[in-house]
């Protein structure tokens, strides 16, 4: 552990679970045990929990607002 609390991941560890430099890690407090977990690329919805604040509270709004959004998108 350093000074600003950084600590160095084995090299056996990071290979064996894929981790590379830019991966999230997710860090989940078990009591005295910390767990660092893998996050996938792709983003879990409990992941966004809060960032739709000032968006419409009615499910159906909501979806409106998303369709508006996904049309001005390229694919």
């Amino acid at each position: 552990m350093t000074r600003k609390f950084q600590v160095t991941i084995p090299k056996s560890v990071r290979e064996k679970i894929g981790i590379k430099m830019g991966d999230n890690l997710k860090v989940v407090d078990k009591g005295e045990l910390i767990v660092l977990k893998k996050m996938d690329k792709r983003r879990n919805l409990l992941d966004l929990a809060g960032c739709w604040r000032g968006y419409p509270e009615n499910p159906e709004e909501l979806i409106e607002e998303l369709r508006k959004l996904w049309s001005t998108w390229k694919v």
